[in-house]
């Protein structure tokens, strides 16, 4: 892997058989990207993006509850907390708030609130 981002086609991820409890819309993409562990770092992909975090697939396990940042060369770095890890996924929550994460990617990818797609 480059590190380059690569983004695929933007488009929601429906979860089959769930019910949805996330409060962003998330995006498919295929973002290269790092996520630094504060001692080390590991190369990973972008699967899928929100305003409330990312999944991701990495070689490397990651522990629900670590403090991690994630490093896109498009988009900057973004701290974040894994909130789950199954297999080579792994749940991201960032820690900002949903404005700031907009302000920095809203205008490459379509990210919105649900409040917002539903008042157009």
């Amino acid at each position: 892997m480059t590190g380059k981002a690569v983004a695929a086609e933007a488009e929601m991820e429906p979860v089959p058989g769930s019910t949805e409890r996330r409060r962003n819309t998330r995006k498919r993409v295929l973002l290269g990207a790092v996520l630094d562990t504060g001692g080390r770092s590991f190369e990973c992909v972008v699967v899928n993006l929100s305003l409330g975090g990312a999944r991701i697939h990495s070689s490397e396990p990651f522990l629900p509850g670590q403090k991690v940042t994630l490093e896109l060369q498009r988009f900057g770095s973004f701290e974040a907390t894994v909130i789950w890890q199954r297999e080579r996924s792994c749940g991201l929550r960032f820690t900002a708030d949903a404005a700031s994460i907009l302000d920095r990617i809203g205008g490459s990818l379509p990210l919105t609130t649900p409040d917002a797609e539903s008042a157009d």
